[in-house]
């Protein structure tokens, strides 16, 4: 009697150990999924952190990339404004060569008709006898001074027109 005493107090014992270590094992297992389950919403934050960073770093290469784009425009806008500031420039700057050979061809036309005006009167007063020595030598040096200003009008034409 007392080994199914003793079997019966065994068997008590192993009952509520065994219930005992069921108890554990749930409770074992329920930390472990708590702690899966937290696991995995760290897993799932430090993944919606890394997508965050990620499409920030793109949102931030894409602004780089336009700010880029429009400094290129800029400079390119701002080079075309140039050349054609430059090329304004050079055309007024022709036409102003242009002129400037006009009005010397107008000197030099216009010396050209006093030198011949002078010859003749010298030649035609001489004729007729109607000039003192003096105002003889007057005009052939009033004849040789503008030959003198003719000849530097024709450089200063030929300076322009190589310029040109």
């Amino acid at each position: 009697m007392k080994k199914i005493v003793l079997a019966g107090m065994l068997l008590a014992f192993s009952a509520t150990s065994l219930f005992a270590q069921e108890q554990e094992t749930e409770k074992v297992e329920n930390a472990k999924t708590t702690e899966e389950v937290l696991k995995a919403e760290e897993n799932a934050k430090l993944e919606a952190a890394a997508k965050a960073e990620e499409a920030a770093k793109l949102a931030e290469k894409e602004a780089k990339k336009l700010e880029k784009e429009q400094k290129a425009a800029e400079k390119k806008a701002k080079k075309e404004a140039k050349e054609i500031k430059k090329k304004e420039k050079e055309a007024k700057k022709a036409a102003k060569l242009k002129s400037a050979i006009a009005k010397q061809e107008r000197n030099v036309s216009k010396v050209e008709r006093k030198i011949t005006k002078l010859e003749n009167k010298l030649s035609l007063d001489t004729a007729a006898g109607k000039l003192s020595p003096v105002a003889t030598e007057k005009l052939k040096s009033s004849i040789a001074k503008q030959k003198l200003k003719l000849v530097k009008e024709n450089v200063k034409l030929n300076k322009l027109e190589r310029k040109q």
